[in-house]
């Protein structure tokens, strides 16, 4: 397990998480502009999630397109 820490708005977190979905989750905040050793705006992390969100939503709708032409083949 891995520590990710965070502040935002004053306000420290500290998660544990498995490590490789730690790697991943620092790796995403350093890509949306968020710091790990200072304050961020709430804002910040709104628009992290929401990038999240979307990636998911097109990678679900990908897979969906995917079966459904594999069921359709068969």
């Amino acid at each position: 397990m891995k520590k990710v820490i965070f502040t935002i708005e004053g306000r420290r977190f500290e998660i544990e998480l498995e490590n490789t979905f730690a790697d991943f989750v620092e790796e995403n905040l350093k890509e949306q502009e968020i710091a790990q050793d200072r304050n961020n705006e709430a804002s910040q992390f709104i628009k992290a999630y929401l990038n999240i969100v979307k990636e998911n939503y097109e990678a679900t709708k990908h897979i969906k397109t995917i079966l459904n032409k594999l069921d359709s083949s068969n």
